[in-house]
C-alpha cells in the first residue's frame, strides 16, 4: 500500500475532505534552481489536492493529519491506463499506416488520431476502476504533538 499524510480541512455529516501537498521529486535533488525540469516543476506543478473521502470518522476535527493509503494494483493500472496506453495505440495507428504505405503527413495525423483514442479509452476504462473516493483508505489518524511554553 502506497502511503501519504493528509490534513483534514473539512468535516461534513457524510465525511471529511483531505488534502494532500504535491512534492515532485526535483526539490530532492540539489540541482533544481539550475535544472530546466526543476523549473517547469515548479511553475506547473499543483501544490496541493483535496478530495473527499466518504463515510470517515465524524470524530476528525479539521487541521489533524490522518494517514491514508491507495493499493499499488490501483495505483499501477491508472498508470498503465493513462501512459502506456495512448501511446500503445499512438505507435500501433503509426505502424498501421506505414504499413499501409501512406505519406509521412497521413502518418502523424493516424499517429495522433490513435493517441487521442487511447485517452478517450483510458478514461472510459478508469471510470470502471473506481472514484478516488473508493480507492483511497483512512489508515490512521496521527497524534496531535502539543507544545507548552514553561
Amino acid at each position: 500500500m502506497v502511503e501519504e499524510i493528509a490534513t483534514v480541512v473539512q468535516v461534513d455529516a457524510s465525511g471529511v475532505w483531505l488534502q494532500t501537498k504535491v512534492v515532485s521529486s526535483c526539490k530532492s535533488c540539489s540541482a533544481q534552481d539550475s535544472c530546466t525540469s526543476g523549473v517547469v516543476a515548479k511553475a506547473m506543478t499543483r501544490r496541493d489536492y483535496r478530495f473527499f473521502l466518504p463515510q470517515a470518522s465524524s470524530e476528525l476535527l479539521v487541521g489533524q493529519q490522518v494517514r491514508i493509503g491507495i493499493a499499488e494494483e490501483v495505483l499501477v493500472k491508472s498508470a498503465f491506463l493513462v501512459y502506456l496506453l495512448p501511446l500503445l495505440m499512438f505507435i500501433g495507428a503509426v505502424a498501421v499506416s506505414v504499413a499501409g504505405g501512406w505519406n509521412e503527413g497521413v502518418q502523424l495525423l493516424v499517429g495522433l488520431a490513435g493517441g487521442y483514442a487511447g485517452m478517450l479509452l483510458a478514461r472510459r476504462f478508469g471510470a470502471n476502476l473506481g472514484s478516488v473516493q473508493q480507492q483511497v483508505h483512512l489508515l490512521a489518524v496521527l497524534p496531535t504533538l502539543a507544545v507548552e511554553n514553561q
